[in-house]
């Protein structure tokens, strides 16, 4: 059971960074850096999306996973 709920988590979080990703790059292609500096919304995802990724290094590190 826990092999398989770690299976979805990262699976989940995998989608979830490739669509915040996805987004962070519509956003920088329709607005300039300083529409960019100024979003707390885009700031605020940027976070997340690299929080994201450094649970998936975490969980991968910790399958042993490259």
């Amino acid at each position: 059971m826990t092999d398989n709920a770690v299976k979805v988590l990262l699976q989940s979080l995998e989608q979830d960074f490739k669509d915040t990703g996805i987004v962070l790059d519509q956003f920088e292609a329709t607005h300039n850096d300083y529409e960019c500096n100024q979003s707390k919304p885009y700031s605020a995802l940027v976070a997340g999306h690299f929080a994201l990724e450094e649970a998936i290094e975490k969980i991968n590190s910790r399958l042993n996973i490259k």
